[in-house]
């Protein structure tokens, strides 16, 4: 029984290996695509800050419409 071991492990691993070698992709293909212009940025983006981190906190976190804190 051994000695049907070694050459049926030796053939298993031949075929493994030449069944996984045999196996190729094709190669890429590259696409050459125009890129889109990045959209507008949102409003709320173009609206000045306030100078002081603790108002513009505050301005955030509020609630109301109005500003939380006054000049």
């Amino acid at each position: 029984m051994p000695k049907l071991i070694k050459p049926a492990c030796v053939i298993a691993l031949l075929l493994l290996t030449c069944g996984c070698q045999s196996y190729s992709r094709p190669p890429p293909q590259i696409v050459v695509t125009e890129c889109k212009p990045p959209p507008a940025p949102a409003a709320w983006f173009m609206h000045p800050v306030e100078p002081n981190l603790t108002r513009r906190m505050l301005n955030e976190l509020s609630e109301s419409p109005a500003k939380a804190t006054k000049d």
